[in-house]
């Protein structure tokens, strides 16, 4: 009898070519194998024992065959946990300013005129160095968040170089990324972005081309805002010099029902001022709700998404853009399961999720922490989400059953504790992207596969 089985995470496209080969993609290990039919049919047999020595081992190492014995979950949520108890970046997201241009219709924030301020800056910086006393970190990583971040860029500033000397007096490298809606995303500032403040990943957020963009990411004085940031993108990606900086830029698209098809025209104009290598990722993703505002109502059905994005990635792949067709495991799905990160509002709130700030809706519940004006023996040490891989152990969301939970963490746990499915595209169209990778590595426009059986 075999000491091995196939793994339950194991997935497999139908035959592909005349020989029946097919691709196996292992979500234990996020990793994809041609496997011929013969190696298929022996596999989906339990006929392990005949496997050459060579095939075994390579179908082993890939988890797509495991121990007979082994719970496959427990094994994955053990792993899970393992890496948020080790990990050695301490990331902190700091929301530096309320207070943002635009009004988009579907944004769950509060907007004020409100900045973090220099009165506690003190008591962010304490707090930050009492994690850092605990824990050997190697890297201080921060995520400038808003409102709009750019709109606080004094205190951004300011607060950078107390961030950078904390890194240093602890022995910590110093990074940052910002999330910026560009529309104060001019050249100088991106130069100072870069070359002092430690920005090294920046992303902006484009919905279509202006036709589409304009009907939604508008001013509050309800003035047109692409060509704003479109011509601050292209004088910064058209620098002789923009691949020096090592600054990853990502292009965000928010897709519901109304601007589905402006999309495509946004790929191509892209593709127009030839920026498929200069962009790092451009990514459209599905609108949700955010502080309970019901604004995935107008979204497309998640099944939907996943056919559209099917159609992006061909178009990105034909015009030259880098695609990531297959995720990659995923052990930390974000900071909300971190037992260290934060997320610190412009009134001095300490929150542990980036989805609930500058949204009263959460005010007065687990998400918040503390406030910086206050003392530190008045905060908790709650984390609302910290167990959500137990969570899944036990079964209380689908995600313990489903075959791609190790390639997506169960996304996102607070829109499941709302009763929201978090799934992500590739739950629904995983199968075409294996088949779309087939043929992209075929065709030698990239080796999309990691080996072949």
């Amino acid at each position: 009898m075999s000491n091995f089985k196939l793994s339950y995470y194991s997935i497999f496209t139908d035959p592909l070519n005349s020989k029946q080969d097919r691709v196996l993609y292992c979500t234990r290990t996020g990793q994809a194998l041609v496997i011929k039919d013969q190696i298929y049919q022996t596999i989906n047999a339990g006929d392990f024992e005949i496997l050459s020595k060579e095939d075994l081992e390579k179908l082993v190492q890939h988890k797509a065959i495991v121990e007979v014995e082994e719970n496959e979950l427990a094994s994955i949520i053990g792993e899970n946990k393992d890496v948020i108890e080790d990990v050695n970046t301490l990331y902190e997201v700091i929301q530096i300013s309320g207070n943002c241009q635009l009004g988009c219709d579907y944004c769950g924030q509060h907007h004020t005129k409100n900045f973090l301020d220099e009165k506690i800056y003190a008591g962010l910086i304490s707090r930050i160095r009492s994690k850092a006393t605990l824990k050997k970190y190697k890297t201080l990583y921060i995520g400038w968040f808003g409102g709009e971040p750019l709109m606080g860029y004094k205190q951004i500033r300011e607060l950078t170089a107390l961030l950078k000397e904390l890194a240093t007096e602890f022995g910590m490298t110093y990074g940052a990324k910002i999330v910026t809606n560009g529309m104060s995303l001019k050249e100088n500032v991106f130069l100072e972005l870069v070359n002092e403040l430690g920005i090294r990943h920046i992303e902006v957020t484009l919905d279509g081309i202006a036709p589409f963009h304009d009907t939604r990411r508008i001013t509050k004085q309800c003035a047109s805002t692409f060509d704003i940031i479109f011509k601050n993108l292209l004088t910064i990606f058209n620098r002789e010099d923009f691949k020096k900086f090592n600054c990853r830029i990502t292009l965000r698209c928010n897709v519901d029902e109304r601007n589905v098809e402006g999309v495509s025209p946004l790929i191509k104009l892209l593709a127009e001022n030839n920026l498929q290598n200069k962009i790092d990722y451009f990514y459209p993703i599905g609108v949700y709700s955010w502080s309970k505002n019901d604004a995935h109502k107008k979204s497309l059905t998640k099944e939907e998404f996943a056919e559209r994005e099917i159609g992006w990635f061909l178009e990105m792949i034909e015009l030259g853009f880098t695609v990531s067709l297959l995720p990659g495991r995923i052990k930390s799905v974000c900071m909300a399961v971190s037992k260290a990160s934060d997320v610190y509002d412009p009134y001095g709130n300490i929150f542990t999720c980036t989805e609930v700030t500058l949204t009263p809706v959460y005010e007065a519940t687990d998400y918040k922490v503390g406030n910086l004006n206050f003392p530190v023996n008045t905060y908790s040490d709650r984390r609302t989400h910290s167990n959500w891989n137990d969570e899944i152990l036990d079964g209380k969301f689908p995600c313990s059953t489903c075959k791609m939970l190790p390639v997506c963490g169960g996304a996102c746990p607070k829109s499941w504790h709302e009763d929201m499915r978090a799934c992500p595209p590739s739950k629904f169209n995983i199968k075409r992207k294996l088949e779309l990778s087939y043929v992209v590595a075929k065709g030698n426009i990239k080796e999309l596969l990691a080996d072949e059986v």
